[in-house]
C-alpha cells in the first residue's frame, strides 16, 4: 500500500553532477538514498500550466521507499508518496 501526500511536501535534495540525487533531508533527518528503483519524466499539460517533473522511486538506508521528484521548471524538489 502507498501513501499519496495530499500536497507533495517540499524537500531540500543533495544530488551529484548529472542530477541524480544522493541524499535529502525530511523532518530535519538526512535521509541517504541507497537505491532508486524508478526513473521516469513527466511532461503534461501542455494546454493549461504545464508540468514538468523528474521522478525517482527510491530507497533510503533507514529503509524508506518513496516517490521524489523535482519540479524542472522551479528546481525544487518533492516529497510525493510513502510505500508501505
Amino acid at each position: 500500500m502507498t501513501k499519496l501526500l495530499r500536497k507533495p511536501k517540499e524537500i531540500k535534495v543533495r544530488c551529484n553532477i548529472g542530477g541524480t540525487p544522493l541524499s535529502f533531508v525530511r523532518n530535519d533527518k538526512m535521509e541517504k538514498i541507497k537505491s532508486i528503483y524508478q526513473h521516469w519524466r513527466v511532461a503534461d499539460e501542455w494546454w493549461r500550466e504545464e508540468i514538468a517533473r523528474d521522478c525517482f522511486t527510491i530507497r533510503t538506508s533507514s529503509g524508506l521507499v518513496c516517490d521524489i521528484y523535482r519540479d524542472m521548471k522551479t528546481n525544487r524538489w518533492y516529497l510525493n508518496r510513502i510505500h508501505d
